[in-house]
């Protein structure tokens, strides 16, 4: 791990040297002309490749196992009464990818009678936000035409996640649709198990061909 750390910051720190035209448009020129120091740069980069692994994974596994034990869900699709993109933003709401995330208080507050203090470390739970009853109805049910408008799987405001577009186009527009038109008789053979809190997802997801 160390030494893969080492060779990220590297090859980041030889893309950093490199006299800047004005027209490059990969993400450490991006940063650099933000004004953020080199050691953000690395931390960001490092987090995005990270963030381009893990996350998709872990969702396009969990929603094909979702299709696959809500054959209902599945058959919505096929009939064109939802999208690609529903059945991923409905997994991404059940099962959240990410499931917390780590703030910093940045001044004293007082939330809902609970003394928050400045330089505490607390946990943001989207995967409980995402299921809060007061927001979704049924929240524990797989329903690919629910409306997932008040989800927060991507987070939100300043920390909304910069690849969601990405990752909305790599797994609604090709992973998902590629998979079940290649092997349309597709079926789970085996239980699937999950791992992880912080990031979630299965740890494997045996399936066979009918």
């Amino acid at each position: 791990c160390i030494d893969a750390v080492a060779m990220l910051d590297a090859a980041i720190d030889d893309v950093a040297a490199l006299p800047d035209d004005g027209k490059a448009v990969d993400m450490v020129r991006i940063l650099q002309r933000s004004g953020q120091p080199h050691e953000s740069i690395r931390a960001n980069v490092k987090l995005a490749i990270s963030g381009g692994q893990n996350e998709p994974r872990d969702a396009i596994a969990g929603a094909v196992w979702g299709l696959l034990s809500h054959p209902e869900q599945l058959a919505k699709v096929n009939s064109n009464k939802a999208t690609w993109l529903q059945v991923f933003e409905e997994y991404a709401r059940w099962i959240s990818p990410i499931g917390m995330s780590p703030r910093e208080i940045k001044q004293d507050y007082v939330w809902n009678g609970v003394e928050l203090v400045k330089g505490q470390r607390v946990f943001f739970m989207f995967s409980s936000a995402n299921r809060d009853e007061e927001h979704f109805e049924q929240p524990d049910i797989f329903d690919v035409t629910r409306d997932t408008a008040k989800a927060i799987s991507f987070g939100a405001g300043p920390h909304f996640c910069a690849g969601a577009a990405a990752s909305r186009t790599l797994i609604a527009e090709v992973a998902l649709p590629m998979l079940f038109e290649r092997f349309p008789d597709l079926a789970l053979d085996g239980k699937v198990s999950f791992g992880g809190w912080a990031f979630r997802g299965p740890l494997e997801v045996p399936v066979k061909i009918n």
